[in-house]
């Protein structure tokens, strides 16, 4: 039986994404820890929410492109409708992928890989809509 997670580390994070063959480093940015990573040609973070003891009981993976102009509306509504783990946003000049993962309550080191999983097949999935967004669906 594998260990329950009630909280989660930035070290945890950057062994994860290692594992899997990410690079991934800790940077401190004010009073916010955050961790950089690339996967599919993105730079990516991830940012660290409620604190508990000694880690995080919440995490939110977020990819930042900055962009040149206003993107069409339907192009962010479209992402959001088709996609139901993540939400794309529009903040200043960057467009931005979220997703949010909750720790709180206890998940296994598994589903929390899982979770990594699924954030870098939504890049790429990203990286297609971005290119095309009319053929995605």
């Amino acid at each position: 039986m594998s260990d329950i997670l009630q909280v989660v580390s930035p070290q945890q994070m950057v062994d994860m994404l290692q594992k899997v063959g990410c690079r991934a480093v800790i940077k401190q940015e004010a009073q916010q820890v955050q961790v950089h990573s690339a996967a599919q040609g993105l730079n990516f973070a991830i940012s660290f929410g409620q604190a508990q003891g000694e880690g995080f009981t919440d995490i939110a993976f977020s990819c930042a492109i900055k962009i040149e102009g206003d993107p069409p509306a339907q192009l962010i509504d479209g992402w959001n409708q088709q996609k139901r783990f993540t939400r794309l946003l529009k903040q200043g000049e960057w467009l931005v992928l979220v997703m949010d993962v909750l720790v709180a309550g206890g998940v296994t080191p598994v589903w929390l890989s899982s979770q990594c999983e699924l954030w870098d097949g939504l890049l790429k999935e990203y990286v297609r809509y971005l290119q095309n967004p009319s053929a995605s669906s």
